[in-house]
């Protein structure tokens, strides 16, 4: 069951972070957003739709992953923990949307933007163990790990399929965090051109 909230988050962060931050690099290198800027469409209204169509395949995935989950390996979520499943992925969405924003403003092309999101994840994947919680790796790196969203959002995913021990207010306080940091930072260096 511990891998069922572990890839509804892999889910998350590829749709969220890598995708988002791809193609809005390609947008801007094919010189879209560019254009988008001269019609009447508000710049915001474009930018929220790609957000809201992020967040929906971001739904679609999770739904498909829970129903696979359920149906294959009796895996079903605890009545009490969907609120916490819910919030998870709202601030998972929020949290890595926002870090895609970042990324598309800082790859130099669209040829860069998923080596430089592949690159950046998948090592904190791995050390986060979300492909293998029995992953070993030192207790120092484990801690560092720990101050990235990436596990912390496994981590709040995974309380709601079963109660762990560890206080799951330091793993919201990382994604608030990490979420505000991409926020500031996408809003400082996102470009249409």
């Amino acid at each position: 069951m511990i891998f069922v909230p572990s890839i509804i988050a892999f889910g998350v962060i590829v749709a969220a972070y890598v995708n988002l931050g791809a193609k809005l690099a390609t947008l801007r290198h094919d010189g879209v957003l560019k254009r988008i800027r001269t019609t009447p469409l508000p710049a915001s209204a474009y930018l929220s739709g790609v957000l809201a169509s992020t967040a929906a395949t971001t739904l679609a995935i999770t739904a498909c992953i829970v129903a696979i989950g359920a149906f294959a390996f009796g895996a079903v979520p605890r009545a009490s923990g969907l609120p916490e499943i819910a919030g998870g992925l709202f601030l998972g969405v929020v949290c890595f949307g926002a870090l895609g924003l970042a990324l598309s403003s800082v790859a130099g092309s669209a040829e860069s933007a998923s080596p430089i999101a592949n690159a950046s994840y998948l090592p904190l994947a791995i050390m986060s163990g979300i492909f293998d919680p029995t992953f070993p790796v030192p207790h120092w790196l484990s801690a560092a790990v720990g101050l990235f969203p990436v596990r912390a959002l496994a981590q709040i995913l995974q309380q709601g399929y079963t109660p762990v021990v560890h206080a799951p207010a330091t793993d919201l306080l990382v994604l608030l965090a990490w979420t505000a940091a991409a926020c500031a930072f996408a809003t400082w260096r996102f470009k249409w051109h």
